[in-house]
Parts: structure tokens; sequence; C-alpha cells
């Protein structure tokens, strides 16, 4: 039967990525012997729900599946007082110990009452983790009020958006422990609620007062978590309580209050608009009807939420040339230069000047004519002003309101079976102008509307056997729309534009042409954005569930992870077409205006797309794991699981993605390319096999006729056998876990606590395969070229070889084995202190080579000189070694990491005094790339050329995150009392070490030093080229001497980074005044200063040598600041709290 039982909760078994944490601990008498048999009870404090168990023979006792919260424990036995132990703080996914309990002998109507540590030394598990209480969620400085700014706390973590954010928002950009910013899965109540086709961003965000507190598993965590091979981010939503208890509050900036930044004063610029409000309320507690239901308040509870931004953004003024009444209407005889002369426009056929600069009405084209219509009017004619490089002056009001709502619902339905609901969503809406041209040609509408829901089920089934199942759905589209009035002022049919197009079923909107206007300085131009109108989703489905028995010294955790990812996204294409009217000197149409051209319905080349796809893709993980947590004896645990994951590869369902595969690359099937020559004097191209002549911009061109355009290039849907996805299915991975907690003398007070772990990465490919639907054959890119738009429909067009994407077909699953080694000590009461290596090694990250490169001096060898010129080389498609292709962005699973820190910690935790918790990281992480599409070299090993210090390397990253109550200085009654007590200050403290930079150069000659454009030379370094800190100014933060231009045929001796840029060091410091209204009401008053004292922090340097033919640097600037971050920003809040 009870194998039976067993086997029958085998199908819930589905998912393990849950938030809830356990209380263990021994019960023993003042002789040290194990009380066997005591009464444990265990009470959620907030809403008075009850466990009770009784001691093991060993007096052990263990409480899973409780929910982060507060909680108080009663022991009670025969002969012994009654144990009562209050304040003790439980942690998402946190074991915790409390070690050995003793009991007094005497009457069980006796009891003694202490109190928990404020923070506990871990000694139940061997994990690196950290936590953010809800008190530092609610008084920590933070200006943009977005959760995932507060990871910037935890050891070994790299905000690289730090101070950057004035706003909530999704987007993140976080490395953890040497793992790319892609690698972290973030979960809010135990969904994960990333982006997937982006891992850098979120479904959606909440606010920040909605939040009970994060916990973030940084390193070897227990086999239970996985999913991504980064941090895992647990983000726990508040609940309701016995009581009820809400807030609300109103936050507000204004640019009068803050400093300006140090280069606008440098320059004498005012300071910005910058204006934010933000409201904010919540309330939560119990459901009831008096008398009937939850009398005891203790079943049904909620908790709501809301934030808004409503929030308007001024565009920057705006300043473009559009084309006058006249020109419009083929006159220019008013057209004037830059330096103030007559612009000649010509006849396109005789090419000679039209009498009166004016365009006789028999030539003007009505299509040309109508595109030149859809612009505004000039509205700026001061010459004296614009020195003609605009005539049109705009500025828009954005609207930009953001909005987040969270409700919770938790029900007690028994002692047995909880269960609760989370529905969260995030209005990120932007109207104005947006995603358009530049100029207000269509302002547009961006709706990302996230949402979230989540669910759990927890059954008690005995006090040692428990099954929590959780169940998720997130959905994310983007809705970019227009409406109906300005999607008629661009469609063809109202602008009176007949001329068609190549393809006109990818235009079902039938919506007019881009078009740029080439010599005209600042020209507007006709723009409507490659996904317009955008109707895609993102949507994922999770099952999360855990089984945990104990058995004595034993606690069995098992599951099976569960979730499905859809998304569908137009891609980014001309599917309208796009004309380019410039003046250039080679058409033979060419009217020497851009305007002249566009009237006279001349265009310099077209370009369209022959397909317009929406990519529907999925991607899915099935996980699984066993893992044991061991008590091995009173002051060791160990931690012994295994994860099995299969991560599938991103799948397009019919098999219609496009990628180059080096094995299906038959030379035979190279195409030829239309060849440079001279034809009577003038450089034109050549047909290489029928000899027919075409303009020079043809040249590269491939010719037709020949060979395979699409020669390399696989289709899934065309190649039975071939994977769907491109990529092979990798199948089970088998991820093991091991951990352990060595408590030396037993008393809590001491833990050494270390452990190994690997983790697996979602292939990185979403993106990726998003861009290859587009690709040859599905989709070719044509172009015509000095034609005219009463003709273009019948003209020939040119295909040129194109850049494309492809993926090493083995697939191979991104890897990371992380390991730390740490010591844990209470050095004080609430206060814990934390020293310890932790280290990680990545591999089969994702790298990108271009297959296609072309050769180191290929540029040199005289076979490679241009007939028509033997002085140059070549253009590129000539010098490829695969010919019809230009570069082959082949991405594959060859890169790896090396990352390795000694991470130190304290926190302090006592009510009524200071609050503190600080980080401290010393690393080095090192690499090939540092994200996934990251180029290295194929010319050069990249073990030479690329291998060194990652993009997010700091060695120094000191965190420090206090909350201080101020003394009241005896004030006890009246308006002393009132006005004098309830002070705090709150302040963060950063200190970073700046990023590695590169110096690049530039020679004033254009010089050509390593023979082919594939390999960026790098300058040659004769010394060190950092300075001691006496000698750095704000124009030299670098040694610029040592940097030399290398030798032709050579690429420079310096390293991927030579120097680091400036770092950071910053104080946000807050002023908060309590006034207490009646019982537990009170009102409260925030002024918050970020960068308090206004220190000058600059953010980039000038890194571009430039050196003359002679060899010497004249970059007058070279190692000066050019950036800075935020100065000093002001924010004041108010706040009401029950």
């Amino acid at each position: 039967m009870r194998l039976f039982a067993l086997l029958s909760l085998t199908p819930l078994m589905l998912g393990a990525q849950t938030i809830t944490g356990a209380i263990q601990g021994v019960v023993k008498d003042s002789a040290g012997l194990a009380v066997a048999g005591a009464e444990v009870t265990i009470v959620q404090t907030s809403t008075g729900a009850v466990r009770s168990a009784p001691a093991d023979e060993r007096g052990g006792f263990y409480f899973g599946g409780l929910p982060p919260d507060e909680y108080e424990l009663r022991i009670s036995h025969g002969g012994f007082k009654k144990l009562i132990k209050r304040g003790i703080a439980l942690s998402a996914s946190q074991t915790l110990s409390l070690g050995e309990l003793m009991l007094e002998v005497g009457g069980v109507e006796e009891s003694v009452t202490v109190s928990a540590e404020a923070v506990a030394v871990q000694t139940a598990s061997g994990e690196h983790a950290g936590v953010i209480t809800s008190t530092e969620v609610q008084e920590m400085l933070n200006v943009s009020r977005n959760v995932m700014s507060l990871l910037q706390l935890m050891p070994g973590v790299v905000d690289n958006q730090e101070g950057s954010k004035d706003r909530i928002d999704r987007a993140f950009n976080i490395n953890v422990q040497g793992n790319r910013n892609d690698a972290n899965n973030y979960t809010l109540n135990g969904m994960s609620i990333n982006a997937v086709g982006n891992n850098t961003n979120s479904v959606i965000n909440v606010s920040q007062d909605s939040v009970a507190e994060v916990r973030v598993l940084l390193s070897n965590y227990s086999a239970e978590y996985g999913r991504m091979s980064g941090a895992n981010v647990q983000v726990v939503t508040k609940s309701g309580t016995r009581q009820f208890r809400g807030g609300a509050s109103k936050f507000w900036r204004h640019e009068q209050f803050n400093a300006n930044n140090f280069f606008n004063n440098r320059l004498g610029v005012p300071k910005p608009l910058y204006r934010y409000h933000t409201w904010s309320y919540n309330l939560g507690g119990p459901v009831f009807i008096p008398g009937r239901f939850n009398r005891n308040r203790e079943k049904l509870f909620f908790f709501f939420s809301q934030e808004y931004w409503p929030l308007r953004i001024a565009s920057a003024l705006g300043r473009v040339t559009v084309p006058t009444e006249l020109e419009r209407n083929g006159d220019f005889s008013q057209s004037l230069d830059l330096n103030n002369r007559l612009i000649t426009v010509r006849d396109p056929v005789t090419q000679t000047p039209l009498p009166g600069n004016r365009v006789p009405s028999t030539q003007i084209d009505r299509n040309g004519q109508a595109l030149l219509k859809v612009f505004p009017l000039p509205n700026f004619l001061d010459r004296s002003i614009s020195g003609g490089t605009y005539n049109y002056v705009f500025q828009m009001v954005n609207n930009t309101p953001q909005r987040t709502e969270t409700v919770k619902m938790d029900y007690n339905l028994s002692p047995k079976n909880l269960v609760w609901f989370t529905f969260s969503q995030y209005s990120d809406v932007q109207e104005g102008f947006i995603l358009t041209a530049n100029w207000p040609q269509m302002p547009h509408r961006m709706e990302v509307p996230g949402k979230v829901f989540t669910g759990r089920y927890q059954r008690i089934f005995s006090p040692t056997l428990i099954n929590e199942f959780n169940i998720g759905y997130s959905y994310r589209p983007e809705i970019e729309t227009a409406t109906e009035e300005q999607m008629r002022k661009n469609r063809r049919d109202t602008v009176g534009f007949t001329a068609g197009q190549l393809y006109p079923e990818v235009n079902p909107l039938n919506m007019i042409p881009n078009a740029t206007f080439g010599g005209v300085s600042n020209a507007a131009t006709l723009t409507v954005n490659g996904r317009f109108p955008r109707y895609s989703t993102h949507s994922t489905v999770s099952l999360a569930n855990n089984l945990t028995k104990t058995l004595g010294v034993h606690t069995v955790k098992g599951g099976l992870y569960v979730d499905r990812f859809w998304t569908a996204n137009p891609n980014d294409v001309r599917f309208n077409g796009t004309f380019s009217f410039a003046n250039d000197a080679n058409n033979p149409l060419n009217a020497g205006y851009a305007y002249g051209n566009a009237v006279m319905g001349v265009f310099q080349s077209y370009a369209e797309i022959s397909a317009r796809p929406v990519p529907e893709l999925t991607i899915g993980n099935v996980e699984w794991f066993i893992q044991d947590n061991w008590k091995a004896g009173r002051r060791l645990t160990l931690d012994f699981g295994m994860r099995f994951c299969w991560v599938q590869p991103v799948t397009q369902a019919e098999g219609l993605v496009s990628g180059f595969d080096p094995a299906r690359f038959d030379p035979r099937q190279q195409p030829q390319l239309i060849t440079p020559a001279l034809v009577g004097g003038r450089r034109m191209g050549v047909h290489p096999v029928s000899g027919s002549v075409h303009p020079a911009i043809a040249i590269s061109a491939i010719a037709a006729g020949t060979g395979n355009p699409s020669n390399g290039m696989v289709v899934p849907a065309r190649e039975p056998g071939y994977p769907k996805s491109l990529v092979d299915d990798r199948g089970v991975n088998f991820a093991p876990r091991f951990g352990f907690a060595i408590d030396p003398r037993g008393r809590g007070r001491t833990a050494i606590r270390g452990g190994f772990g690997m983790f697996y990465n979602r292939t990185p490919t979403i993106n990726t395969l998003y861009n290859m639907v587009s690709q040859r054959p599905l989709a070719f890119n044509q172009f015509l070229y000095y034609g005219t738009l009463s003709t273009f429909l019948s003209a020939a067009g040119y295909n040129f070889p194109e850049t494309v994407i492809g993926l090493d077909r083995k697939g191979m699953i991104p890897a990371i084995m992380n390991f730390s080694l740490t010591i844990q000590q209470r050095v004080a009461a609430g206060t814990v202190v934390s020293v310890g290596y932790v280290g990680s090694l990545g591999r089969h990250l994702m790298w990108q080579r271009d297959l296609n490169a072309i050769p180191l001096g290929a540029r040199f060898d005289p076979k490679n000189a241009d007939p028509t010129n033997p002085r140059v080389a070549l253009t590129s498609p000539f010098l490829r070694p695969l010919r019809g292709i230009e570069e082959i962005q082949y991405r594959e699973w060859a890169s790896s990491s090396n990352y390795h820190s000694l991470q130190a910690t304290a926190n302090r935790r006592i009510a009524r005094t200071i609050q503190l918790s600080a980080a401290w990281t010393w690393s080095k992480s090192l690499d090939y790339s540092s994200s996934d599409t990251a180029g290295v070299s194929t010319l050069v090993s990249p073990r030479v050329w690329n291998y060194g210090l990652s993009t997010f390397d700091r060695t120094h990253n000191f965190k420090a995150n206090w909350i201080w109550d101020l003394p009241s200085f005896g004030w006890r009654t009246g308006f002393a009392k009132w006005a004098l007590r309830g002070w705090q200050m709150s302040g963060l403290t950063s200190f970073v070490s700046g990023a590695p930079l590169a110096v690049n150069f530039s020679t004033t000659t254009g010089a050509d030093l390593t023979g082919t454009p594939s390999l960026t030379p790098r300058p040659d370094v004769v010394g060190n080229p950092v300075l001691p800190k006496s000698q750095r100014s704000f124009s030299r933060n670098f040694d610029t001497s040592v940097f030399r231009v290398p030798a032709p045929g050579t690429f420079g001796n310096a390293a991927r980074t030579v120097i680091r840029g400036p770092g950071i060091n910053n104080w946000n410091l807050g002023l908060f005044k309590s006034f207490p209204v009646r019982e537990r009401l009170k009102f409260q008053f925030r002024a918050e200063a970020y960068n308090a004292f206004n220190h000058t922090q600059f953010s980039a340097l000038d890194v571009a040598a430039r050196f003359d033919a002679q060899g010497n640097q004249v970059n007058t600037r070279l190692g000066e600041f050019t950036a800075a971050r935020n100065p000093r920003i002001i924010q004041f809040a108010l706040r009401l709290m029950l």
C-alpha cells in the first residue's frame, strides 16, 4: 500500500521551482539528551496558520513547505517547561536550522520565551545565497523603484546600469558570479518571468511596495533549482495578514532641486527637464463575513497593490530639412546650398541645366511629387540662424505612462490543504514620436502589457510527506499601432502614389515606401517601421511541484519541471520598399539635387524584400531532480542531488528557417560576380559569362544565371531529416549538485559551508532564429539602380552577396560549474559576517566567428587588384573564400569563461538601531566573448586575440546599505516627542572599479595595415598605459604616449583591453520622519538625495587614438573624460502606512 501510495503521487511531481522554505532543529534536555516525542508547533505569525509534529527518536523536527514569513515555535513535553521562540524569519527557499533547543525541567504550565537571532548562521545547507529583507526593500533608496536594482546589494553581482535608471521598467543588465547577463532566472512567486526571446528583460515588473523579500540563489544551490545557469532571483510578493495593513505614497522629482551635469555646466547648458510623479498604494488583510465565514481571520487573505507613473516626456528639439512649396512643385529657382549658392538642377535625359531652374510640368513625376507632399512645409526660414542646414523645427511630447498591479489571495482550506493565487500585470505604453522617421511622420502607440498568473496548491499528507504543486502562465504581447487617421495619411492611395512595388503581397496595408534624400543637409526621411503594425506574442506555461519526504536524518525531495514558450513576432524588413533619391554623380539620370530627382521620378536605388515572415518559435524545458539533505551528524549536514536537464532547442514549427551549414556548401555551385572593367574609358560592370555591361554600382552583384545564390543554405522544411531548429537535440544532460555545512562547535555561531554544482543554460537561439527566417532562399533583397518611378517595375534588378547566419549543428548546451567555500561567523547579537571563495567555470558558451573572413594581406596581393585601377584592391565580395556570400556569422558553442573571487558580507538586523547590509567582492572574470553574439577572430587564434577580461569584470565591488533609527534624545511627551522622535536615516554607498576598456585607433591617411577588413588592427603598446593616481587628470587618464601605430602587415600587440574606465564612488542618502496619527496609522515624510555629495562621477573616456602619416598621435582628447553619471538628484515622498 505504501508503495502504491507513493507511485500514485508520481504524476504530481511536475516542476520544482518553489519558493517555500523549511525550519528544522533538535529538541534536547539540559543534559544534552534527545527529547523524543516532544510536541513541536510552528505558527505563522501573520496568518495564525498552525502545524504540529512530534519530535523523532533523536529529538529532531522538520517543517517543510513553509511560505517565507515570520514564525513562532512552541515546544512542550511532560516534565519540561514550554519553550517559545519568537521572531523566526524564514526566507524563500531557505532551510533554516534552529540548532539544538534546550528544554528546562519544570511544569508544562510554565514557559520560557526567547527571541530568534535577527540574522541566522546558515548551518543547514551549503548553497551560496543572499536575501534582501522586507525592511530593506521598503527603506532602501531606489530612485527607479525597479526591484531588480536591489540585486546590486548581493556579493558577486555587477549591475551594468547602476545609477542610470530613472523609473521602473523591465530591462536589466546584470552579471552574477561571472555569468553572462542572459543566464539569470527571474521568478515572481515561483513563476519565471524571463522574456525568453531576450533574457535581459522580463515579462513584468512589480511595485516595490508589493515585495515582501528578494532571495537570490547565487551559486552551487541545490538540485531543486535550475532552468538557467546563473543566479536564481526569487521575488516574493506580500500576502494579506490577520490585520488590515496597507499604505499609500507619492514620490516626486523636479529639476529645480537637482544639480546640473558636469558637462552641461562646462558648456553653459541649463539643467534639462526632469519631472517624475509616482503614485502607489496597497492594502492587505483577511476576507471574512462576521459571524459566518473566517470568523477567526485565519483562512482567507488578500493583498492588492498598484503603482502608477503618469509620465510625459518632451522629445529633444528636432531640426530637419523638408522640401519647400516651390521645390515640391518643381521650382528650384530659390534652392540654395550651404554656401548660399543656387543649386543647379539638370534635365535627367540631356543633363543640361533646366531653364530658370524649373522643371517643366510635363517632366514632373506625380509619384515622386506625391512623396514630397507627405512632408510638412518649412516652418523656420531664418538662414542666419540655421545656416541652411534645416528649415523645419519640431518638438513632441511623448506620453509614456506605466502602471503595475498585483493581487494575491491565500486560502488555508484546512491545516493540510493550502492554496494561493497571484495575478500581476504591468502596462508599458509609449505614445508619440517613437519608432518612426526623423520627424513625426506617423506618431505611434507601442504597448507592452505583460501579465503573469501563478497558482499553488500544497497538500500535507503527514508531517513527513508534503506535496507542493505550482502552475504559472505569462503573456507579453507587443502591440505597435497608429490611429486610423495617421495610417490613412501614410497610405499609397491616400497620398497618390501609384507606382506599385515588386512584391505588393507583403504590404497589405498599402503603406507608402521609405525614402531618403542624400546630399540634402539633415534631410527628413520617409520611414515606416519594418515591423509595423506589430502584433507579437510571447507566452509561457510552466508547471512546478515538489514532493518532500522526511526519513529521520534524511530529507528527500524529487520533482519534474516542465515549461513551454511560444512567440510570434514580425520580422523587421523593408516590406514597403525603400527609394534613395540621393545626388549621385554616377547616376546617368542624376538631376544634381535629391529633391529634383524625386520630383522628376529619378531614383539612385530601390530595395525591397520578397517576403515578410512572422516567425512562430517554440522552446521547452523538461527537467527533473532528486536530492537528499542529510543531517550526517550533530555538526555536519550534507546535500546530495542530481538534476536531469532536457533543454530543447528553439524550433520553427514548419521548419521555415534558413541557416548556413558548411557541410552543404558546394564549391562547384559558387555564383560568379559582375566584375569591374573599363568600357569606353569608364568604369563599368561586366557580366563574366554573357559580357553584358552594367552600371558601376552593380559591380560585385551576383551574375544572373551563374551558380546558386543560396549555396550552403539549408531550410529544414525542404531537407527531410534535418532538425527544424537547425541544431541537434542534445538530449538529457546531468547536473550533479553537492553541498555541505559544518558547525564546528555545534552552537550555531560558526559555519563552514561550500559546495559544487553543474548548471545548464537555455540555448540562446530564439533571437538568432528570429533573424534566420528572412535569409536566402526564403527571402531575397532585390536592388534596382539608376531608374525612374515610371519604369522601375520592369527593370532588371540585382542580388548582392549578403551576410548570413549559421548555427553549429552540434548545438551544445551552455554549462556552468559553480563552487564555493565560505566561513560564516556571528560576531555580535544580530550580526553575522561571511568570508569565502566563490568561482565558476563556463563551458560550451556561444560565440560568433566569420567563416568567410577575408585572409590577412588579401588586399596586398597583386592578383586581387582592381583591373580598372591596379593601385587599389577589388571590393570585399571578390576577396572572400566562399564566393557569393559576404560574412558568415557562424554561431557555435565553443567559448569558455573563468571567474574567481573573494567575497565578504556583513549583515546586522536589530530593530530600533542600525541595520546594515554590506558586501565586498574582489574578483577577476576572463572569457573569449562576454555575450552570445560577440565575435571572435577567425584569422588570429582566439586564445591570443580574444581571451581577456570580461566586459563586466570589476576588480573591486563594495556596496553598503544601512538604515539608522536616530536617537530620540529623551523626548517623551508633547510637541517635542511628535516632532523630534521617529527620524531615520538611510544610505546606499557604492565603490566599484571601472570596466575594462580597449584603446582603438585610426589614421589620417586611412592606411590599410592588415590587408583585410575582417580584422581590425590594434595599436602597438610599448609601455604601461596605467598612470599612478597622482598623475591622472581630466584630460589624461592614462598614458597616451605608449601607443604606436603598428607596421603595415601587422595587427598590433595590444590585448583585448588595456585600461579601465572610471569607476563608481557614490553615496545615496535619505532622511525620513514618521509622524504617528493613531494606533498603527502613521504618516512619513521622505527626502532622498542620490549622489548626495554631487560628486562628479565620470562614465566614459576618449579611447580613440589617431595617427598621422608620420606616426604621431594627433587626437588631443585621447584619454579625456567624455561623459558623466547623474549629478545629485533629489526626490521627496509622502507615505501613509497602516
